[in-house]
């Protein structure tokens, strides 16, 4: 498997070539995602927060999620995939974009039985709102098959899928599109937080036994409406949510690549899932960016597949 793996240079060879072609009339990348493209990693395109990424990228992220797998103690097969689009009335539910409207992705279309006769196309204003927006975390397509209805015992998940998020931001690791692999439970009030930290502990070792020196630091994230502001303070405050911070570049101080969240009993009401007799169900995720955490893996391991973890190579 090694051997196979670190065949790369034709690979190598035809990335530059392909990157050289991409990259005519285009800005050049910046330095970070040039040195990915030298490795065979990715190739660019003609927007920030936008890479594509190769068959070398695909087949150690592969690994990367036979290893995520491994570490659930649920026994899960592996992930269910959810689309890179999700209901709009699931994400109003969630109240997401009540608290970050500019980071929602927006679908829109022309009418499906529209005559597009006469109309002028490249004007935006003949498109309307889909049905649809662009997902924006993959644990809200959890929630709505949960919703409106009782349950007695936990429920745990494992998904994943593509996602987007309209980051203003350039710098190498701050995706718009990107993958997401989760790991979610929807249960009792006292169960929520005991999940959470034991995934904390599990995801503690499984990043040292791949050679990432991890910092584990409490953040605040969109779960909470449209009282954001005094929620993100309240939500460091109360210990909901840890973050994994690890270096993806050179000249990176550290960057979240997987977090730890409680969601308390929010997604419980706004979904209406209640747990036996207990009121609103609680629910907590652990959270994967699989592209960071394969940035951080070549950024401390190198290019050579040869010199990284057996798991992995």
């Amino acid at each position: 498997m090694i051997g196979t793996m670190t065949e790369t240079t034709a690979e190598t060879t035809a990335v530059r070539g392909q990157e050289g072609t991409a990259a005519t009339g285009r800005d050049l990348p910046d330095e970070a995602t040039a040195r990915l493209v030298a490795g065979g990693w990715v190739l660019p395109t003609a927007v920030p927060g936008l890479l594509c990424h190769t068959a070398k990228f695909e087949a150690v992220l592969a690994r990367l999620q036979a290893v995520l797998t491994a570490a659930d103690p649920s026994a899960s097969p592996g992930p269910v995939w959810y689309p890179p689009v999700a209901p709009r009335a699931d994400i109003d539910r969630a109240q997401y974009a009540e608290a970050f409207p500019h980071l929602l992705g927006s679908v829109h279309a022309l009418e499906p039985d529209g005559e597009p006769a006469g109309l002028d196309l490249s004007d935006d204003s003949a498109r309307r709102p889909a049905d649809v927006v662009l997902a924006p975390a993959v644990c809200y397509g959890v929630y709505p098959l949960l919703a409106d209805s009782v349950i007695t015992e936990p429920v745990f998940c494992d998904v994943a899928g593509t996602c987007y998020r309209h980051e203003a931001t350039s710098e190498l690791g701050r995706y718009r599109s990107f993958r997401m692999r989760e790991f979610v439970t929807v249960c009792g009030e006292t169960a929520a937080p005991l999940w959470r930290d034991s995934w904390i502990t599990r995801c503690e070792k499984l990043f040292g036994e791949v050679g990432l020196t991890v910092s584990v630091e409490p953040a605040s994230d969109p779960f909470f409406g449209p009282g954001g502001r005094f929620m993100k303070t309240s939500q460091i405050q109360q210990n909901l949510k840890f973050e994994f911070v690890v270096p993806v570049r050179a000249d990176d101080a550290g960057t979240a690549i997987a977090s730890a969240n409680c969601h308390k009993e929010h997604l419980g009401e706004r979904f209406a899932i209640r747990f036996a007799d207990r009121g609103w169900a609680h629910s907590s995720c652990m959270a994967f960016g699989l592209e960071r955490i394969m940035l951080a893996l070549i950024h401390a391991h190198g290019d050579t597949l040869a010199d990284w973890p057996d798991a992995l190579a």
